[in-house]
């Protein structure tokens, strides 16, 4: 039989939410994530297609929709992430009482939320998130 001076010493503060609001807003963020990443990914096909399409009445104005995609695709993707890895990162970090914990729960949300906002928008787009030449309406 082990005596308790054996056991190893495992402190219960170590684990879990400082407070359950922190879980709350947590949890809360990370849902509301979920549309937001979609409508970021959503951007990418949609920013795309209107380059393809348009091009040929830019160039007739003598003028280029060249960078399309990149302004109103790729941007605000990219902030999406930013935003949504600070937000969660740091309330994550603070909300528990292990800090590492909480930074990686706030990156396995933003990826998580990115994986169901980049499969909603190729099951939407027909599986391309880049409109090419061969575009037919």
């Amino acid at each position: 039989m082990q005596r308790t001076a054996d056991l190893p010493l495992r402190s219960t503060v170590d684990d879990g939410w400082r407070s359950t609001a922190y879980l709350a807003v947590f949890g809360v963020l990370a849902i509301v994530g979920l549309p937001v990443m979609t409508g970021a990914w959503l951007l990418l096909p949609l920013a795309s297609l209107e380059e393809l399409t348009e091009q040929g009445k830019a160039v007739a104005a003598g003028t280029s929709m060249a960078g399309t995609t990149f302004l109103y695709g790729v941007l605000p993707l990219l902030l999406a992430h930013v935003v949504g890895l600070v937000i969660l990162c740091t309330i994550g970090a603070a909300g528990r009482y292990n800090r590492r914990s909480g930074l990686m729960l706030g990156i396995v949300a933003v990826v998580a939320a990115s994986i169901v906002g980049l499969t909603v928008t190729l099951i939407i787009s027909g599986g391309q998130l880049i409109a090419t030449s061969n575009y037919a309406p």
